[in-house]
């Protein structure tokens, strides 16, 4: 997979370096070009010709503030591209008006982006921040690529790391497949493939009889993994590892027991509220992944 371009949306703050610090590192290896994007507060180009005349004072100073904090915000951008280019890392920025998710997706489209950055989810616990998402959950469902969330523990660089890939055999595990190996390809690394035979039953109310079904489902999956394995080319030191149970639980619990440094998983970008009633394995792995996660889309 060619990454020529990586759209990192920042709030420049600890969300937004780490971001930065992964877009960095996969920009190195590959020679990828970053669009730094950042969205400003809502108000700035506001006129507001329809307030009363005694609200104008306060509301032209409550415009002077936030075009202070635009213009600072244009100042921590380009010090970051200055940073980038130091590194010898070609670097664009954006400042726009608008909401984060919006603003980032709306430049990985206008640039053609190959990958998007962003900071870990924000958690949440109250329905209406469920239903409405965070950031990260936003762009993930709606991003026109792939999208790489800095999740957990990083690195200051990925050279050898390890990449466990979530496998269903779908089109989407495919993909996360093909840029495993084509990542791993960049950084010298190692691929795990994981594959969970889904269920919800729990090891002592299991029968005897499921038990033997899981058996044969595993063997299975393990003859399909190793075909994987040759038909897209992974290299011979490519490990597979059959687990059962939930699926989001088991590949964060694996990623963390092989000592992995990345995750990547299929997306297929479904709703917010259908994800949250009948579950998702790639939500999960957003919220509770050890390490960056990397969202794939076909």
């Amino acid at each position: 997979m060619a990454i020529k371009t990586i759209v990192v949306g920042t709030d420049l703050g600890e969300s937004g370096h780490r971001a930065m610090q992964l877009a960095m590192a996969t920009a190195q290896p590959t020679g990828a070009t970053l669009w730094l994007v950042h969205a400003s507060e809502v108000g700035l180009e506001h006129a507001w010709h329809d307030l009363p005349i005694g609200a104008r004072s306060a509301a032209q100073a409550l415009r002077e503030r936030l075009k202070g904090r635009f213009e600072n915000s244009l100042q921590e951008l380009e010090s970051e591209r200055m940073r980038c280019e130091e590194l010898g890392l070609s670097c664009q920025t954006s400042c726009e008006e608008g909401s984060p998710w919006e603003t980032i997706l709306r430049t990985a489209v206008s640039v053609n982006a190959d990958l998007i950055a962003v900071g870990d989810p924000v958690g949440a616990i109250g329905l209406p921040e469920r239903l409405l998402g965070s950031t990260a959950d936003r762009v993930v469902r709606q991003a026109p690529c792939s999208v790489l969330v800095s999740c957990g523990r990083l690195r200051k660089d990925y050279a050898e790391a390890r990449i466990a890939v979530g496998v269903d055999f779908s089109v989407h595990g495919i993909e996360a497949v093909r840029w495993a190996r084509d990542v791993a390809h960049a950084i010298d690394g190692q691929v795990s493939l994981l594959y969970v035979v889904p269920h919800p039953i729990i090891e002592s109310m299991m029968s005897r009889e499921w038990t033997s079904v899981l058996e044969g489902l595993a063997s299975m999956a393990r003859s399909r993994l190793d075909q994987l394995i040759l038909s897209e080319g992974l290299k011979s030191n490519t490990t597979v590892q059959v687990l059962d149970g939930p699926i989001g639980k088991m590949l964060c619990n694996a990623t963390a027991a092989i000592n992995a440094d990345l995750l990547f998983v299929g997306c297929r970008g479904q709703g917010r509220l259908r994800g949250m009633m009948l579950g998702s394995a790639s939500q999960y792995c957003l919220r509770y992944s050890p390490v960056p996660v990397l969202a794939v889309r076909p």
